[in-house]
């Protein structure tokens, strides 16, 4: 686990940093501009779930079959060069497919009291290039064991910008158009930066397609590649047609409102999409050595470490979150995303606790079953929705999304289990969570101040060191506790030598 913790703990780090501004974005900027934050929100994720389809696979086969043609002497026998007419392909056809797609999204989604926003829907098409391209590069990148840069190119680039933009359009200095084109300004310097790190590092080496002339392993790439597109698809639907079905059957205010909780709550996943981002090429070459009691321990080490981190940042968000409703500008209007925080934040820690399941189906001989799970999965939640929020509006989404990730989470437990004999969970789990609940009623039973941003100091505060001390000295996880001694080393050094 030593890489996977460095990598790990170092992007963890670029994903708070960028977490600590979009604290003050969601906090002070975006209920200011709920519905533009709403457009840009659907936008991205029908970029995001078109951008699935034009990698046509090829983002998951970067990694499942990297250590089969890895040769840095010949280029890596021409793999990234196959990967990139791939995906260039799959571009093509989103080209020629996008009138159809235009008259959709007319339709569904710039319609009603959205419908005046329906000429931005050509941003769509550099946005979902830009996004291709970042997802394909950092996937790639991470088969060297470097997720750090591209995790801080990714996310912190339009977490800085965005909430420029926002302030620029409330001050009335740029339109809405001058927004969008910034926003896709951000994801072509990602972009950019993303390549220009992979030239960087000497692994930009466009030769001749090995895999061309290989037929057996051309059919086995298709194969591969095709199904982990089915199953990218049904995993965006999955994830991001709550935000979508609720631009449709509400507006563009309520996902806005929708975003900034579903952004309250996406700090819970931030260390597990660290994790995973440099787990799954470990998992994918260890699987493909046949080194299964290696996948086991990393199986069940990041089900522990991500119980702990995601049951404790869950209940602080949910200690302090009434507070932080009161710092916000329109806080009445906020509060209707109290509950959508808390069932999307139950379902982010309930995939931590699984751990790097979906990894090790993708990358092992039983990768078909993630396909057939995840449309499971994506049928589910739309049926959920529609459920769902005509009973409960925006709760309703994320309680449809709570129940889709539980048992699809259910069942990959069950599957692992049957074909491999692996189960995270250990005795540990139950006084984790149990120490969670009580520090989190220690700090709601402490009287509030009437003063919002000392009753959060105050609140967190007292939950931070009842939760992390107890789980600190009882050494739940030597993992957690040689970082934590690690920060304290460097805290001592950096310490001046009079104090």
């Amino acid at each position: 686990m030593g890489v996977i913790q460095r990598q790990g703990f170092k992007s963890s780090i670029v994903s708070y940093f960028g977490v600590a501004i979009g604290a003050v974005s969601t906090i002070y900027v975006y209920p200011k501009a709920l519905e533009i934050l709403g457009l840009f929100r659907a936008m991205f994720d029908a970029a995001v779930l078109i951008g699935i389809i034009v990698l046509l696979g090829s983002s998951i086969s970067a990694v499942r079959f990297f250590p089969r043609f890895k040769d840095k002497d010949s280029g890596h026998n021409g793999f990234l060069t196959w990967l990139l007419l791939v995906a260039g392909s799959g571009f093509v056809l989103f080209l020629l497919a996008f009138p159809f797609i235009r008259k959709w999204m007319s339709h569904y989604i710039f319609s009603g009291l959205n419908q005046e926003y329906e000429q931005f829907v050509y941003y769509l098409i550099p946005m979902t290039f830009f996004i291709s391209l970042i997802n394909l590069l950092s996937r790639y990148i991470s088969n060297f064991r470097r997720v750090t840069i591209p995790a801080a190119l990714e996310q912190l680039t339009i977490k800085i910008l965005l909430p420029l933009l926002m302030l620029m359009f409330i001050a009335g200095w740029i339109n809405v158009n001058g927004v969008l084109l910034g926003i896709t300004a951000s994801f072509a310097f990602s972009a950019l930066g993303i390549l220009y790190y992979l030239i960087h590092l000497g692994e930009w080496k466009l030769t001749r397609p090995v895999l061309w002339k290989d037929k057996p392993a051309l059919k086995e790439f298709a194969n591969y590649s095709w199904y982990g597109l089915l199953s990218g698809i049904g995993s965006q639907v999955a994830f991001k047609i709550d935000s979508l079905m609720v631009s449709s059957m509400i507006q563009f205010q309520a996902t806005g409102i929708y975003t900034i909780a579903w952004a309250l709550s996406e700090v819970i996943i931030k260390p597990m999409r660290s994790l995973t981002s440099i787990a799954g090429p470990v998992v994918a070459h260890q699987i493909d050595a046949g080194n299964l009691e290696e996948v086991k321990t990393i199986y069940k080490k990041s089900s522990l470490n991500m119980t702990i981190i995601g049951v404790g940042l869950f209940l602080l968000i949910w200690t302090v979150l009434p507070y932080l409703f009161d710092i916000m500008p329109e806080s009445e209007v906020m509060r209707q995303g109290s509950y959508v925080v808390f069932f999307l934040g139950l379902a982010q820690v309930w995939d931590m606790m699984t751990g790097v399941n979906t990894e090790i189906i993708y990358y092992s001989k039983f990768y078909r079953f993630n396909l057939y799970l995840t449309l499971l999965l994506a049928i589910l939640t739309i049926s959920a929705n529609l459920i769902f929020i005509p009973l409960y509006g925006l709760t309703g989404a994320a309680l449809a999304t709570c129940c889709s990730m539980f048992l699809f989470n259910v069942a990959k437990l069950i599957f692992i289990k049957a074909r491999f004999g692996f189960f995270p969970f250990n005795n540990r789990m139950f006084p984790i969570i149990g120490f969670g609940i009580a520090a989190w009623l220690i700090s709601k039973w402490i009287p509030a101040t009437g003063y919002p941003y000392l009753d959060t100091a105050i609140k967190g505060t007292v939950f931070c060191i009842l939760y992390g001390v107890t789980i600190w000295k009882l050494k739940f996880s030597p993992d957690i506790n040689h970082w934590v001694g690690l920060a304290l080393d460097k805290f001592r050094k950096i310490k001046p030598t009079g104090s």
